[in-house]
C-alpha cells in the first residue's frame, strides 16, 4: 500500500476542517462590508438629495411644498444626472408626508419629506 498516490481521508477532513473555519471567519465580515456599503450609499444619497434640494430653492425661491413635487424633482433631469435609488431594494425613493409607523413593513425604505417654500425636513426610514 504505501506505493498508492493520494491523500488520506485524515488529511482531507484536516483541509476541510481549515476551509471551514475559513469562511466562518470571512462570511460575517463580507456581509458587515455589505452593510456598510448600503449604509454609506444611503448617506450620500440623503446627501445629495439635499443640495440638490437648495439648487431647487435657488432657482424656485421655495422648496418643494408637497410630495407630489418632491417626487417630480427626484425624478427631474436638470437635478440629477440619474434618478436617486435606494441601495437597499433597487427602486426609485417614494415619499409620503408623515413618518410610517415602525411596525408596518411595507413603509420601509421611504423618505418621509415635508416641506414649506421656506424650509423643509427630509428623513429615511429603513426596516
Amino acid at each position: 500500500m504505501k506505493g498508492n498516490k493520494g491523500f488520506s481521508l485524515l488529511e482531507l477532513l484536516v483541509v476541510v476542517a481549515i476551509l471551514g473555519i475559513l469562511v466562518a471567519i470571512a462570511l460575517p465580515r463580507y456581509f458587515d462590508a455589505v452593510a456598510d456599503a448600503k449604509r454609506n450609499a444611503q448617506k450620500t444619497n440623503i446627501a445629495i438629495i439635499r443640495t440638490s434640494l437648495e439648487v431647487y430653492r435657488n432657482k424656485n425661491n421655495s422648496y418643494p411644498t408637497d410630495t407630489t413635487t418632491f417626487v417630480n424633482f427626484l425624478k427631474d433631469p436638470n437635478y440629477f444626472s440619474e434618478t436617486p435609488v435606494c441601495p437597499y431594494n433597487n427602486t426609485t425613493y417614494t415619499s409620503q408626508g408623515s413618518a410610517p409607523s415602525p411596525w408596518d413593513e411595507t413603509n420601509a425604505h421611504i423618505l418621509v419629506y415635508q416641506g414649506s417654500a421656506k424650509s423643509y425636513t427630509l428623513s429615511y426610514t429603513a426596516p
